[in-house]
């Protein structure tokens, strides 16, 4: 290969590659201009703008009154019956019974009270003052009559066709006592209950068999 021809294939070689050069360098300039960082070329992010909170008053609630009922509505409202204990119109209001010590009644009245049990409790602690099956007659002298007030029958204001009302009424002379009328009594009703002499259970059959005498 003579000069001539090296010089050619060389010439060419310089000039194929100044031609890439030049491009590039138009490509470059075209895309980051006249700089060394290029920042052009970084990606465009773009980001969503935080939304600023904006403090608002709420509004106070209001209270909701119902309308006043009318003279009809009053007029179709139901009839509550009366109580068993109030009295109606023209009756007579009745005292109940109350022993004299303060006290409301135990847990008794929540017990289903034995027959059997009561009689042998009342024998053992009660016949002594209230007579044989609660009859009474016996003396107590400083009271009024002079006597035991008898169990059976018992003070009709006690007796109640409702089983608890009838057992809390005589519920309240076991549990708490009762110290009879008078200037100075002999006996006095003992607090059954108070004391612990009984316990609940045998108060609520000293009540069941009680009751079953004033059947």
């Amino acid at each position: 290969m003579n000069d001539d021809t090296r010089r050619l294939i060389y010439g060419t070689i310089v000039a194929f590659l100044g031609f890439i050069l030049f491009w590039l360098s138009i490509v470059y300039i075209s895309a980051c201009g006249f700089t060394l960082t290029c920042i052009q070329a970084a990606h465009l992010v773009e980001r969503t703008p935080i939304p600023t909170l904006i403090p608002v008053k709420l509004l106070v609630p209001t209270k909701f009154a119902p309308p006043p009922a009318t003279p009809t509505q009053l007029a179709n409202l139901p009839t509550l019956a009366p109580e068993a204990d109030t009295p109606g119109p023209g009756e007579p209001v009745v005292d109940i019974a109350r022993p004299s010590n303060p006290g409301g009644p135990g847990p008794a009245i929540d017990l289903q009270g034995n027959l059997n049990n009561g009689k042998e409790i009342f024998v053992a602690n009660c016949q002594i003052c209230h007579g044989e099956e609660g009859k009474g007659g016996l003396p107590n002298p400083g009271t009024t009559d002079e006597t035991v007030p008898p169990v059976n029958p018992i003070d009709s204001t006690l007796v109640n066709p409702d089983y608890k009302t009838f057992a809390t009424n005589l519920d309240l002379f076991l549990e708490h006592g009762s110290v009879p009328e008078g200037t100075e009594p002999v006996r006095n009703m003992p607090a059954w209950g108070d004391r612990g002499a009984l316990t609940p259970q045998e108060i609520a059959d000293v009540i069941a068999y009680l009751i079953s005498l004033n059947k």
